[in-house]
């Protein structure tokens, strides 16, 4: 699967909207109001929990920095998906002479080298922090802190007061009287993670960027369907005819039934092309006749960049005028009949940025640091997973210590661990 900043981020309303750290170099973007360290919470987390300090750099891409924190969280972050099913060891083999921890690593660089390369061609592309983003940033963080403060039990939705902003935008008030106890609960939730207060400003400013980026993407008249043809971005719906393979009673596969696809999607191909009007009948055939559950879900069609259909497919498309319907091609699947669309749409400029992307990825000069290969990532995760075990214990303490009134069923105080965002495109 292709790593891109939809694939990465994670939800702020639900976890924690992931992004860059590296990202506020020479951006003018000032970082939201900090709160005090409750009891439990180190100054420098990374230090006590990898004995390096947060801010240390620890790669570089295309000469900008990525402080340890950052590599670090996407260290844990890719940790946790292996440990949440038990399958998290560090010396398995991957079967390539590498072990988890090394693919770890990797895998941590490379987000941080994307989210890095992302900041630097926003601020490039003028497409950097605006006072929007830092609204939009504050409204989001606010609804965090309220739903921790009502896991927490410390506030209730029944009888909150809230405010209206210019906006129109609603945000609960939190009574003076619990307000330290939530502070202090979303705190706790970004040490959790391994984030300072910093940090996590930080890293959000990236699915902002890349926001405003695809926002000037979608508006840039300069853009064509010539240019994201050139660039590989197509759309297409497809009538799919499997091969539907046939067995003795044995079990032994006699026939792998690509003629007798083949022969059935010839006459659906004949049927459109001796049609008065081949594209409705297409829609129409469609419906009735392709056999790939997709088409049901996605009645118009499929919007993809380089490489995230099989080859026979992409190149089937791209060989076809745009509202062309081509004869039958053969994949491992059975015959596609496929009607090449106009790509020029919002998803498949949000495609083109993507490739944009994955070429700057390609171009990147990436570099770690000897403090970066000399980490012990296994001792860095348990250390982090001690510290997970008493900010848990710390949490619970202070809501029994501290309990408020509310109709709504008090969640655990403890903070979640944070989960990726589904992907909102087709993996490779």
């Amino acid at each position: 699967m292709k790593l891109t900043i939809r694939t990465c981020a994670a939800v702020l309303s639900g976890t924690v909207l992931a992004a860059s750290l590296a990202g506020c170099s020479g951006s003018n973007a000032a970082a939201p109001e900090t709160f005090p360290l409750p009891e439990g919470v180190p100054q420098d987390i990374i230090m006590e929990t990898a004995g390096i300090s947060a801010s240390e750099p620890v790669l570089t891409v295309d000469g900008g920095e990525v402080p340890a924190e950052e590599l670090l969280y996407w260290v844990s972050y890719t940790a946790d998906q292996y440990a949440q099913y038990g399958m998290l060891d560090w010396t398995m083999d991957m079967g390539d002479g590498s072990t988890m921890a090394d693919y770890i690593l990797d895998t941590a660089v490379q987000n941080a080298t994307l989210y890095q390369v992302v900041d630097d061609h926003a601020e490039a592309r003028d497409a950097g922090w605006t006072e929007k983003n830092a609204s939009e940033y504050q409204s989001q963080l606010d609804d965090m802190i309220w739903s921790l403060g009502v896991q927490a039990g410390l506030v209730s939705s029944d009888s909150a007061e809230t405010t209206t902003d210019e906006n129109g935008q609603t945000t609960y008030v939190i009574p003076e009287d619990v307000e330290p106890q939530v502070d202090a609960e979303f705190v706790r939730f970004l040490a959790y993670m391994g984030l300072s207060q910093e940090g996590f400003f930080h890293l959000n400013q990236t699915s902002f960027l890349y926001n405003n980026m695809l926002e000037q993407i979608q508006n840039d008249e300069s853009i064509t369907a010539e240019t994201l043809d050139e660039a590989g971005v197509y759309h297409a719906k497809h009538i799919l005819i499997q091969a539907e393979p046939v067995t003795d009673e044995e079990g032994n596969v006699t026939d792998d039934g690509m003629a007798a696809a083949q022969t059935r999607a010839q006459e659906i191909y004949d049927q459109l092309m001796s049609a008065e009007d081949p594209l409705a009948l297409f829609d129409e055939l469609m419906a009735s006749e392709s056999q790939d559950p997709g088409s049901q879900s996605q009645p118009d069609g499929y919007t993809f960049g380089p490489g995230e259909m099989v080859a026979e497919f992409e190149e089937g498309t791209a060989a076809l005028a745009i509202d062309e319907i081509g004869a039958p091609v053969q994949s491992d699947y059975g015959y596609h009949i496929i009607l090449r669309l106009d790509a020029d749409n919002d998803e498949g400029r949000a495609k083109y940025l993507d490739v944009l992307v994955d070429q700057w990825m390609d171009e990147a000069q990436v570099e770690q640091s000897e403090a970066l290969q000399s980490l012990d990532l296994q001792a860095f995760y348990e250390g982090l997973g001690e510290l997970r075990t008493a900010l848990n214990e710390q949490a619970a303490a202070a809501q029994e210590t501290a309990p408020v009134e509310t109709t709504e069923p008090a969640e655990s105080s403890a903070p979640a661990e944070s989960a990726p965002a589904e992907s909102s495109e087709p993996a490779a």
